[in-house]
């Protein structure tokens, strides 16, 4: 242990003077390229790396389910004394999920990385650097993600907020540089005149007339469902078939109702030391919407709470009176049907939204799989809406294939698989080099690279990582779209597209890590046959090996019997997919409602 004092920096952005002590970063991702050839000649160290070990993952993950319970229970318990109320613990999951799940994460995060500073230098030779900014109650995602894991001068603050809990000592600065967040990479500018913004405005047109239709025929109380993604028609023949009601799009503001008295949150017991951490910030960092504007968000609710059943997928997160609507029904008798909305739901070997949204569903729809994962909620696998609508949709007009990326914010917002962690992005970027470069010349000529759509400060290093290799960077289109016209279709990753792909039959090559990247065993004689098949591949010189060898006959090679029976198997398990998907679900939703 080094006895030095150290200034602790937890972003790239530091004071405008001179400092007069060493500089060590909280994590690589904290070090921007910028600010490395900014103190190329200045002695600077960096905390390791603490997500890229599969082992701390899961035992971490483990940790956090168990104290999300016991969480809920006892903020639940203190709610109700703070409102008067005399709800049971379950009526809180559902508003407060969209805030625990992601605010519980974050300051776990920050925790190890200050407690293992702690571990390397000493708690008295540190001296975290934090920008002066009042740390908010932000409601949830986007908010708390933007605000607290992406815009580095108030990611600065929060890591402050954690480090005065932890009895570190801190130094505040104001600095001159301008807000640094997100880019958007797929930005387009609309004009007036043209087609796009005619487009748009016809959608949205469009959208409000089938609102007014349903609303028209709407008042029945046997289910009232989020809008997801629907089509008009498709609402109609819920409405029609189903007496469902769909909860309206726009987002209803609600006024502040009365003062609370925020430090009794402080009252709340702790079992350990991170948990005390978490009940200490409770005071400021707990919504809005759980205290002051409790009884706004429940008068309006009150309106929405006599249906039998409710059906969700984002709306937990999204929109809080719907929460709050579904809630109170299941104080009445009614029942919470959940959605799987993403890949990785039945396949990962943590997932931890997948936990939460279980665990306070009753009926919980899935893409095809069962399993006994996580409890609670009563499996309903049926096909899905999105996936059903490209079935075997792939008609190849483009001699092109199109090689998938994903992107995270450089600091975690959510303990999860790999590459959605910081920590894990040199590796991440190390397979794709190792890809690129295993590449015949040839074939690169005809490889489109997709950035996400979001930049989070690490495109600059992938275009510099494919430079040297000739492989056109392009982002341009819906990936659904372009499934359906690329000859090869490669992921980097577990995602949507994955099964979008699969569902489409468009040939496809996918790699990534295994060890961090594990799947649960329920999954695994699925994603076997992936492998059997040469589809999936965790070594990235294997898989462009692959993509050279069937370049000249993708096709061919796609629509052997082999591939076909892995791809057919793979879906019925975890990317179902049926033209008459929505009398499956009708007649689900009727057995639920009866």
């Amino acid at each position: 242990m080094e006895n030095s004092i150290k200034y602790l920096s937890t972003t790239s952005i530091l004071p405008n003077e001179v400092l007069d002590k060493d500089i060590v970063f909280i994590s690589k991702a904290a070090v921007s390229e910028s600010t490395r050839q900014r103190l190329k000649d200045i002695n600077y160290k960096v905390i390791p790396d603490i997500w890229n070990n599969h082992t701390k993952l899961k035992e971490d993950s483990t940790y956090l389910k168990k104290l999300y319970g016991n969480l809920t229970k006892k903020i639940g318990f203190a709610l109700n004394k703070l409102h008067n109320v005399d709800y049971p613990y379950s009526f809180w999951e559902l508003p407060m999920a969209s805030w625990l799940l992601y605010s519980l994460h974050t300051i776990f995060d920050r925790y190890c990385r200050l407690k293992l500073a702690i571990e390397l230098y000493g708690k008295e030779n540190l001296v975290l650097l934090a920008h002066k900014h009042k740390v908010g109650t932000y409601p949830g995602h986007p908010d708390f993600v933007i605000n607290v894991c992406v815009t580095e001068q108030y990611v600065s603050a929060f890591y402050a907020e954690i480090a005065i809990q932890m009895d570190i000592k801190v130094r505040e600065f104001i600095s001159d540089e301008s807000l640094r967040g997100r880019v958007f990479l797929g930005a387009k500018k609309y004009n007036l005149l043209s087609g796009s913004f005619c487009v748009r405005a016809y959608q949205k047109l469009k959208k409000m007339i089938w609102d007014l239709i349903l609303l028209s025929l709407s008042g029945k109380n046997n289910v009232l469902m989020e809008q997801y993604e629907f089509n008009g028609w498709e609402k109609l023949v819920f409405v029609i078939k189903l007496d469902a009601s769909f909860f309206p799009r726009k987002k209803k503001k609600v006024a502040r109702s009365k003062r609370i008295d925020r430090d009794m949150l402080s009252s709340i017991s702790a079992g350990d030391q991170f948990e005390r951490i978490v009940i200490g910030l409770l005071p400021k960092i707990m919504p809005e919407y759980l205290l002051e504007d409790f009884e706004a968000y429940v008068q309006e609710a009150e309106k929405y709470s006599r249906f039998k059943s409710y059906f969700f997928v984002h709306s937990y997160i999204q929109n809080i009176i719907f929460a709050y609507a579904a809630s109170l029904g299941k104080t009445k008798g009614a029942k919470i049907i959940g959605c799987q909305h993403g890949c990785g739901y039945g396949q990962s070997e943590f997932s931890y939204c997948e936990f939460i949204e279980r665990s306070f569903s009753d009926y919980y729809i899935t893409w095809g799989w069962h399993d006994c994962f996580y409890p609670k909620s009563q499996i309903l696998a049926l096909p899905q809406p999105n996936l059903s609508r490209l079935m075997n949709r792939h008609k190849p007009k483009l001699d092109l294939a199109i090689w998938a990326s994903n992107t995270i914010q450089r600091h975690v917002y959510r303990i999860a698989s790999y590459p959605i962690m910081p920590d894990m992005i040199p590796l991440y970027f190390s397979y794709k080099r190792r890809f690129a470069a295993s590449l015949n010349s040839d074939v690169r000529h005809f490889i489109v690279y997709r950035p996400s759509p979001y930049d989070y400060g690490w495109f600059e290093e992938e275009k510099n990582l494919l430079k040297g290799y000739n492989i056109r960077i392009e982002y341009s289109g819906t990936l659904p779209v372009l499934l359906q016209k690329v000859k090869l279709y490669i992921c980097d990753h577990l995602s949507t597209s994955c099964m979008e792909a699969l569902v489409a039959n468009t040939p496809a090559v996918f790699f990534w890590d295994y060890e961090l990247c594990r799947e649960r065993e329920d999954a695994k004689p699925a994603f076997d046959l992936l492998r059997k098949a040469g589809i999936l591949f965790h070594n990235p010189i294997d898989a462009a090996n692959k993509v050279n060898s069937i370049w000249d006959d993708v096709q061919g090679w796609w629509m052997e019997t082999e591939r076909q029976e892995a791809r057919l198997k793979f879906m019925e398990k975890f990317c179902r997919a049926d033209t008459q998907w929505q009398e499956r679900w009708i007649e689900a939703f009727k057995v639920i409602t009866k």
